[in-house]
């Protein structure tokens, strides 16, 4: 929950209320999935929020700036994602079943008695369903730079050759778990 997020329901529904623009700089703690994360946790959101019937309907985009790793080479990468939102709140009643739409709305929230919206959620899903899972550098990238870290043939690994020789690439040890009992290379 973002509190500078969470527009009231009341103003919007007065008859006759425009939209409301909501533009804002938020903070959302865990923007990561994966080695991708959002730079500084922090999104921007521009938004108009109207009623639609008994339902409030916000549509806009959020934008931030990603960092995370090349899924070839593992050196860093950086972007700028913009995701397009249009969701609906409703109230928590039930809907009645076969209704197209039961489960993709936001529920409305209450506090002292007052109905809200919290466009920090839905800024949220948007960033986390739209960051890249496995982003490149380039589409030219050929993966671990070979004069610092070189490929070994099968028959080198089995012969025993250059496994004395150059360093391996650190960034890939995690993967060492993945190996068999007594497998050496």
């Amino acid at each position: 929950m973002t509190v500078g997020l969470r527009v009231p329901v009341a103003l919007l529904r007065r008859q006759g209320a425009a939209p409301r623009e909501v533009r804002a700089a938020a903070v959302l703690d865990g923007m990561r999935i994966g080695t991708v994360g959002v730079d500084g946790d922090e999104v921007v959101l521009d938004f108009e929020v109207g009623v639609s019937g008994m339902d409030i309907v916000a549509s806009g985009t959020v934008d931030v700036d990603w960092t995370g790793e090349c899924r070839r080479c593992l050196e860093p990468v950086h972007g700028h994602l913009r995701a397009e939102v249009r969701e609906v709140f409703r109230a928590e009643d039930p809907l009645p079943a076969g209704d197209a739409g039961a489960g993709d709305t936001y529920p409305l929230e209450s506090d002292a008695g007052e109905q809200l919206i919290d466009l920090g959620v839905v800024a949220r899903d948007a960033v986390l369903l739209a960051l890249p899972l496995s982003p490149l550098c380039g589409e030219d990238c050929v993966g671990p730079d070979p004069e610092r870290f070189p490929a070994m043939s099968e028959e080198d690994v089995e012969s025993g050759e250059g496994t004395a020789g150059p360093e391996r690439d650190p960034r890939w040890a995690a993967l060492d778990v993945l190996r068999e009992p007594g497998d050496d290379g």
